[in-house]
């Protein structure tokens, strides 16, 4: 039974078998030398990244069972350590191109957040982990990925004060510290003003009005994230529309 409301189960049929197919068209093409030139593949590896997250994305939307997902994201860290080997592989003149993959714009922040609460959702051991917050890198630069990396094992990083989106997120930086009952508000408030608080921010903002407009669900993972690494109550907001509560709860 698909968890989106928004979308039926035949429309993310239909477009997790388009992206799957078109990604190993892609991945052949990178492995057969199809795709000549350096940047060229850094766009198609970057491609492949952004397809495999949106994948799971799609089938936790459509209702498959949480447990079936750790294939993905085992796939998704593969992805993402081609697109930096590609990036490495780049002439010295052409690497400053690397940064739109690797800066935290909205849209990277999100998917590394999606993607932390994937790994840990899912329980990915912890060298998984190292290998996914080093590629994420970025230390020192956000208070909620500092900590929440911190929190995941990476005692030696740097940990700012200040947060790159605060008035997106501010609320879920105060959650980590709070008293126990007053985190769950936080989260619970952070949740009631997450999807509004993506307005001309994130590229997906409103897509489910398409039929081809990349739509794969409006979950806020990162929430997911903060309560299942912080162990925080989320009984008084489990049935949030946008809350992810099969993922935490891995059902």
């Amino acid at each position: 039974m698909p968890r989106d409301t928004l979308k039926s189960k035949e429309f993310f049929d239909k477009w997790i078998s388009y992206d799957l197919e078109r990604m190993q068209q892609k991945q052949n093409r990178l492995d057969s030398g199809g795709i000549p030139l350096p940047y060229g593949k850094v766009t198609a590896a970057a491609d492949l990244c952004n397809k495999a997250l949106e994948v799971i994305v799609m089938s936790y939307s459509r209702g498959d069972r949480v447990a079936d997902f750790s294939g993905h994201v085992v796939r998704l860290l593969a992805e993402r350590e081609q697109l930096k080997a590609l990036c490495d592989a780049l002439p010295k003149d052409e690497q400053k191109k690397r940064i739109q993959y690797e800066r935290l714009s909205f849209d990277n922040y999100l998917d590394f957040f999606w993607w932390l609460s994937l790994a840990v959702c899912l329980g990915m051991d912890e060298a998984h982990l190292e290998r996914v917050i080093a590629l994420i890198n970025n230390a020192g630069q956000d208070a909620l990925l500092d900590r929440i990396a911190v929190k995941l094992g990476a005692h030696q990083r740097a940990v700012s004060n200040e947060l790159v989106f605060p008035k997106q997120y501010a609320l879920l930086l105060q959650a980590l510290d709070a008293p126990s009952q007053e985190q769950s508000n936080l989260v619970k408030k952070f949740l009631d003003g997450w999807y509004k608080g993506n307005k001309n921010l994130a590229a997906w903002y409103d897509n489910h009005k398409g039929e081809d407009t990349g739509y794969v669900g409006y979950w806020c993972f990162e929430a997911a994230l903060v309560v299942k690494l912080f162990g925080i109550d989320d009984s008084s907001f489990r049935t949030h529309a946008h809350y992810p509560a099969d993922l935490v709860h891995n059902t």
